[in-house]
Order: structure tokens, then C-alpha cells, then sequence
């Protein structure tokens, strides 16, 4: 898991420490980085940070000076590390010779997936667009990149397969959940271990039409694979993924 360690200190003790109280904490910040941190986990990248009083914060009305947030100690630097656990990122964290009064450490998880949901509206109904779920033959004629999709099985909970998307080799295709007509999850396995679930949902409106919604769980390790252009591409194969399914079922 990949964690934050940010590191509030009191600028103004900092300022006044002596030459020699100023070399005994660079001594130790310096054995803490290379003799403990980097042997017990991934460095991924560290900071100190100018003073607060240097900053500048923008926001929608304008820019000020100073931090967004007043802080006391300020926010003075920050490493971001890949270890185990919360509990191993709170022992490094305890590690650092930090002199007591001096300041303190924040430990925070970065998050590793986030929720990506478009939706889009039709006047065709819930079962209408279902059986355009369950005929994976055509699924490459609306579904964005898709090629070719093979089950080992019905449409239902359960069966597994291959799904291939443009410029990818085959991938390992699972159906976790089906309820007919109302709602699908799917997982398609981006890597070893790298698994992308997409929950498609059927809610039927008043005036007999159909919310179509695609929620994709996109895991944080997909970038690590793919690089940075792996959201956008497929944030927008998703949108055109509900624009044709909407235009296919009311064009039927």
C-alpha cells in the first residue's frame, strides 16, 4: 500500500536551533532516510517543503498569500512511501528522530481506486436494453475497443471467459453478479492481480424510459500498468459505450 507521511514542524524552534542542534537533526534525518527507511520499504518520492510563509494559495475568486490552510506546526515536507500495511507505515513513521516538541507526522493512505459513474437516459425499456446485455455476439457493434467476447456459459453469475479489447491481448472476463433486467456486475483482469469491475445498472424512469449507469471501479494499479492516459481513454470509451447502447435500443 502506498502512504504519505507528512511532516508538521515548528518553523520558528527550527530557526533558532544553533549550528551544531541544526547538523545533529540533518545527521539524523539522514540516517532515518537511508539506513532505516529505505531497508524497510519503497521510497517513492520525498520533499521538504519552503517555509509556509512562502506559499501561495489559489482558489476560484482569486490568489492569497500564504498556505490554504493555517497549520500549527506548519506542513514543513513529506515522503511517500509503498510499504505493507497502515500499521508498518505508522511504525516508519514513529521511527523518525523527530525531537520531542519539535513537531509531528501525519500518516495518510493514498487511494488505491476510485469510482468513475456516467449515465445516460433512453425511452426504451429496462428489459429492452438487457437483451442487449445478454447477446454478447454483438457486443463489439456498441461496446467502445470491444472485439470479441467469449463466454464458457450462460449470462448469469458465475461464468467466466475471454474478453479482447482493441490493441490488448485477451483478458481473463468473469460475470460476478446478474439480476435480470435490473442490474450486472463484470471484472475483466487488467494484469496479475489487476482486476477492473464495471457494475451495470437498469433503473427504470415514470415515463417508462430506462437510466442506463456504468459504474467502473478503477483500480489505482491500472495506471502503473497502462500509464496516465489509461483514465481518460477510459473514462471516454465508457461515455461512448452509453451513447450507442442508447441510440442501438431506440433505433430497434
Amino acid at each position: 500500500m502506498i502512504f504519505m507521511l507528512l511532516f508538521y514542524s515548528d518553523e520558528k524552534a527550527m530557526a533558532a536551533m544553533s549550528a551544531t542542534e541544526r547538523n545533529r537533526l540533518i545527521e539524523a534525518h539522514v540516517a532515518y532516510d537511508h539506513d532505516f527507511l529505505r531497508k524497510r520499504c519503497t521510497m517513492l518520492a520525498n520533499r521538504a517543503l519552503q517555509p509556509s510563509g512562502t506559499a501561495t494559495t489559489v482558489e476560484p475568486h482569486g490568489v492569497t498569500s500564504g498556505p490554504a490552510v493555517v497549520t500549527d506546526p506548519p506542513l514543513t515536507g513529506f515522503y511517500l512511501i509503498d510499504c505493507a500495511d497502515q500499521a508498518e507505515a505508522v511504525e516508519l513513521a514513529g521511527g523518525y528522530p523527530m525531537p520531542v516538541g519539535l513537531g509531528r507526522i501525519e500518516v495518510r493512505a493514498v487511494i488505491q481506486e476510485w469510482d468513475y459513474a456516467p449515465s445516460v437516459q433512453t425511452t426504451a425499456a429496462p428489459d429492452r436494453v438487457w437483451r442487449e446485455y445478454e447477446d454478447v455476439a454483438s457486443w463489439p457493434e456498441w461496446k467502445h475497443g470491444v472485439e470479441r467476447v467469449e463466454l464458457g456459459g450462460p449470462f448469469a453469475a458465475g461464468t467466466t471467459g475471454q474478453l479482447v479489447v482493441t490493441g490488448r491481448p485477451a483478458m481473463q472476463y468473469r460475470i460476478v453478479s446478474a439480476d435480470p433486467g435490473q442490474a450486472y456486475v463484470s471484472e475483466s483482469e487488467l494484469g496479475e492481480g489487476v482486476l477492473l469491475r464495471i457494475e451495470h445498472v437498469l433503473a427504470a424512469l415514470p415515463d417508462g424510459g430506462t437510466r442506463i449507469t456504468h459504474r467502473v471501479n478503477v483500480p489505482r494499479a491500472a495506471l502503473d500498468l497502462f500509464g496516465h492516459e489509461f483514465s481518460p481513454a477510459l473514462n471516454d470509451g465508457i461515455r461512448q459505450t452509453l451513447r450507442s447502447l442508447a441510440d442501438r435500443v431506440e433505433s430497434r
